[in-house]
């Protein structure tokens, strides 16, 4: 009985890893023990060891022999590997929500991702909270991905939502990028009402090169200037 339960425990630790993290409830200085860590959150060695393990190869964390693991740092090949796949995956989904605009399904996804640049307008113009607007912001691209029904492609794209809604968050803390990704989002809702699809491409090339030039910057920043 227990081996039969182990992949749906393997899943809750998974889960309860990943909500850590994503909450911000482990200090990315600090190692954790895995068999510590398992016992304090009420979990065996086994299911939770294989949770570590698939968060390793997702790189939220990394595990260090002998001292456990912690949180992993972004690197410059992370940024670019997770534009990349962006760049791939939505420029695809953007071309076929274009295209499919005029079905029922279009027509509600088309007002969907409408409400999420609402939203992300009225945040600028009231509290400005970066986390706030880069949520709605990895909402807006998510949706896009959602429409093509492509259950593969969107478990990649959700893999990397960490670091795309981390990366977002450090690009909109920089003075007017708020500003400029509203005015992008909706130059992306004409673009596809109006069908064009190369437009679509020159700026989602556009709308991703600017927080990755962004946030390239800042790592590099960082390791010249090590704490």
């Amino acid at each position: 009985m227990a081996k039969k339960d182990t992949p749906m425990l393997q899943v809750q630790a998974y889960e309860y890893l990943k909500e850590l993290i994503k909450n911000d409830d482990l200090d990315p200085d600090k190692f954790y023990s895995l068999n510590q860590m398992a016992k304090e959150h009420g979990f065996s060695r086994t299911p939770f060891r294989d949770a570590v393990l698939r968060l390793e190869q997702e790189r939220y964390i990394d595990i260090y022999p002998s001292k456990g693991f912690k949180l992993h740092a972004m690197t410059r090949e992370d940024m670019v590997e997770t534009y990349q796949m962006r760049g791939a995956i939505e420029s695809y989904c953007l071309k076929e929500l274009s295209r499919g605009l005029d079905t029922e399904r279009g027509q509600q996804y088309y007002e969907k991702i409408t409400g999420k640049v609402r939203l992300q307008r009225e945040i600028m113009n009231t509290t400005g909270d970066p986390e706030d607007f880069g949520r709605k912001d990895y909402e807006f691209h998510r949706s896009i991905v959602q429409y093509v029904g492509n259950r593969v492609m969107l478990e990649i794209y959700r893999q990397f939502m960490y670091r795309i809604f981390w990366l977002n968050v450090s690009s909109f803390s920089r003075k007017g990028r708020m500003q400029e990704a509203v005015e992008e989002h909706e130059r992306f809702l004409s673009l596809i009402r109006e069908k064009d699809l190369a437009g679509l491409d020159d700026l989602l090339n556009h709308h991703l090169s600017v927080p990755r030039a962004i946030n390239v910057d800042l790592v590099g920043t960082s390791e010249n200037n090590p704490a």
